[in-house]
């Protein structure tokens, strides 16, 4: 049978394939060259299509059939390709190229021909050549958008995503689609995985700026954290405010704008923020702690305690629900900051009680201790343990001087103060403490001059000042002298 078909595609060619008829008295049949250029082209397509269902698409008789064919119709962008595919199946691109380039002279103006080369070009490595038949093709067909994410990820391929960017704008202007949007997306979180935010930034922005069914508040939270990560807080605060008059913003957009005007300085916004925050998150937890972190910060010390004990009493209400350490931290100082001793030291305890290691509830709840002057073998064994964890730490040490003091053991207190002076000489309350060991010593001079230290470093330590005063100094004067200096320090 086989061989059949190839002897009747020979007759074709030959012209020998003929039918008997009676004899009629017309005239002779006559083709035009035309006509006879079509036949034979029609009658190696033929053969070719035989070749490439028996042989494979690859043949070189599959092939050389296909471009006789072209010869005799050679607009037929469908022969071309047939023989571009053949020739890039024996890895000969080179050949495909041409064979498609043929086509595009043969086809001027027609899409087709210019993509299928486009792709050719791109499979045989030569992108820049590829590219610059994509922009052909979008010349023809400017609301193709598949067109323009072709040209994008070329570029793409080729570490050029400026260019992929200005080619992404250009669609979606003139033919904004789905696809044109995912791509962006995709792109930009590539970049993020790949820790290049600067260029992730610049597709998240493209999207935020030609799309706004597609600006949700999700993306801005993400547009805005990268302004943070590039350390641009101000563009952050003004993203994250974006993403917060936005429909359902997430309890996150108000976290993350609080924590960002406070660490502008801007805490009254920050409260202003997250009040709205807790208005649509009323029990979410992370939106009231950041509330009570803003109140802190805006010194309004009785609404931050009482936001956080508004958190407490809603988790008791749910066993399950675990609060973290740096909630029952905060939560403690806030309390002593308000005078609730007595919920401050519940605080650490149950602090120290779930979280054995945390040095810093340790510290704190042995320095209420001392400062009370009550529990204090506990207090020592407390401080020891924060130690243990942070040994350096001139905070934990003066706690452990607090207790030698309270305990009657001013030596020990001197000695240890001693070493934290050396690690933090101008702190105020390690040096009103050394004042006060000094003075029970019984070395007035020495205690006189760390209380002033003290006030030089903090005007505003009524303690210290009081304890100077009691000593006939002049206080007003070292207050004066020590805002004289700060002023000058701060313009410097």
């Amino acid at each position: 049978m086989r061989a059949r078909i190839v002897f009747f595609g020979a007759l074709m060619l030959v012209g020998a394939c003929r039918t008997h008829r009676a004899p009629t008295r017309t005239a002779p049949l006559a083709l035009t060259p035309a006509e006879q250029d079509t036949a034979a082209a029609l009658a190696h397509f033929a053969l070719g299509s035989f070749f490439e269902q028996d042989r494979g698409a690859n043949s070189p008789d599959t092939i050389r059939e296909f471009e006789l064919a072209s010869d005799y119709d050679p607009g037929r962008h469908r022969i071309h390709s047939k023989i571009a595919v053949g020739y890039l199946m024996r890895r000969q691109p080179s050949k495909a190229i041409a064979a498609l380039e043929e086509s595009c002279r043969h086809n001027p103006g027609e899409l087709e021909p210019l993509v299928d080369l486009a792709v050719t070009c791109q499979i045989a490595g030569k992108v820049d050549k590829a590219l610059t038949n994509i922009e052909k093709a979008i010349e023809i067909a400017p609301t193709e958008s598949a067109l323009y994410a072709t040209a994008a990820k070329l570029h793409i391929h080729n570490k050029a995503d400026e260019a992929a960017i200005a080619v992404l704008r250009r669609g979606l202007e003139i033919a904004p689609h789905a696809d044109l949007l995912q791509l962006v997306s995709t792109r930009g979180r590539q970049l993020v995985g790949q820790q290049d935010l600067a260029g992730a930034l610049r597709y998240f922005l493209l999207l935020r700026d030609t799309d706004d069914d597609s600006v949700t508040p999700a993306l801005l939270n993400l547009i805005g954290q990268i302004y943070l990560e590039i350390k641009q807080p101000e563009r952050a605060a003004t993203v994250f405010h974006e993403a917060g008059q936005r429909s359902q913003p997430p309890a996150e957009t108000f976290t993350k704008l609080g924590a960002t005007q406070i660490f502008l300085g801007r805490t009254e916004e920050a409260v202003a923020s997250l009040e709205k925050g807790r208005a649509i998150h009323p029990q979410n937890t992370r939106v009231l702690f950041s509330l009570a972190l803003a109140y802190s910060a805006a010194e309004r010390p009785l609404d931050a305690y009482q936001t956080l004990a508004a958190i407490k009493a809603m988790t008791a209400r749910n066993p399950s629900q675990k609060l973290s350490m740096e909630f029952y931290i905060t939560f403690g100082a806030a309390a002593d900051r308000v005078g609730r001793s007595l919920v401050a030291e519940e605080a650490f305890e149950e602090c120290v009680g779930l979280y054995p290691g945390s040095d810093q509830a340790l510290n704190y709840l042995a320095y209420l201790w001392a400062e009370s002057n009550q529990n204090l073998e506990q207090a020592m064994a407390y401080v020891v343990r924060a130690l243990a964890i942070r040994p350096k730490s001139p905070a934990y040490i003066d706690t452990l001087a607090w207790v030698h003091y309270r305990n009657g053991d001013y030596a020990s207190a001197r000695d240890e103060l001693k070493k934290a002076l050396e690690v933090m000489p101008d702190d105020p309350i390690i040096n009103e403490h050394m004042g006060d060991v000094y003075d029970a010593l019984d070395a007035p001079d020495e205690a006189r001059h760390y209380w002033t230290q003290s006030v030089m470093q903090d005007p505003d330590n009524q303690s210290a000042a009081w304890k100077l005063e009691a000593t006939g100094v002049d206080v007003d004067a070292i207050r004066r002298r020590a805002r004289k200096l700060r002023r000058k320090k701060d313009q410097d």
